[in-house]
Formats: structure tokens, C-alpha cells, sequence
């Protein structure tokens, strides 16, 4: 269960902090009204960034600014996707692999909300180079 050393919010409103069950609601509310790209902010100063086309989506965590991160990845996906909308206007491809199917992401988020771990059944890649 989420502590509150690490609660998590929307970026830029720590009004409301969201349990993993919410999250993951929220994530296919927003996806059902065309706000395809979320992000989530901890107490800590974690980011955790979903963007989606509707089918699939990147999913990202970042310890803080400028932290290459790590991301969920579909290691048996093929091909290219495009379709991924950022906040800032940019429409992105992705390789498959790099995404996962959004109910995949959106359960994935859920859980890492609440239990600061990924489920134990997605695949993660670490982009540290660590």
C-alpha cells in the first residue's frame, strides 16, 4: 500500500493523490475523452509518464528530471506504432516493443502506484545503461 513518502498525484496538482486503483481508472477516463498523455508526480519527486494511441502505450518512470529512467516493454512485439500525442503538440512512433497493450500499462500503473514495484508479469526495461 502506498505510504505517505510516496503518494502520487497528477503533475502540477498535489490536490488529490491518487491510489493505484485510481490511477488506473483514471488512465482509461482519460483515454475514453482523448487525453492521451499522463503524468503522475510522487511526494518524492518521481515521474511516471503514460502516453497512448488508444491500443497500446509507453509507459515510463523517471527517478526525477533528467533520469533516463526505465520502461515497460513487450519483448514478443513486432513492428511500429504510431499515434502516441505529447502534451506539447509532438505525435510520436514507438517501436512495439517499447510499449505494451494499454490495459497492460494501465494495470501496470495501478499496481506500481499502490505497491512501488511492477508487477511481477511485465517485462521492464532500465534505460540507465546501469
Amino acid at each position: 500500500m502506498t505510504d505517505a513518502t510516496n503518494r502520487w498525484h497528477l503533475r502540477g496538482s498535489a490536490g488529490h493523490t491518487y491510489s493505484g486503483g485510481e490511477a488506473g481508472r483514471l488512465l482509461w477516463h482519460r483515454r475514453d475523452w482523448a487525453t492521451l498523455d499522463t503524468w503522475f508526480e510522487s511526494d518524492a519527486g518521481r515521474l511516471l509518464n503514460v502516453v497512448t494511441n488508444g491500443r497500446r502505450a509507453m509507459v515510463v518512470l523517471l527517478d526525477g528530471e533528467g533520469d533516463p529512467g526505465e520502461h515497460l516493454v513487450d519483448p514478443r512485439a513486432g513492428g511500429t506504432s504510431d499515434g502516441y500525442p505529447l502534451s506539447n503538440g509532438q505525435v510520436d512512433s514507438h517501436a512495439d516493443r517499447d510499449t505494451v497493450p494499454f490495459d497492460v500499462a494501465a494495470r501496470a500503473v495501478g499496481h506500481f502506484i499502490e505497491h512501488d514495484t511492477w508487477p511481477a508479469d511485465v517485462a521492464v526495461e532500465d534505460d540507465r545503461g546501469e
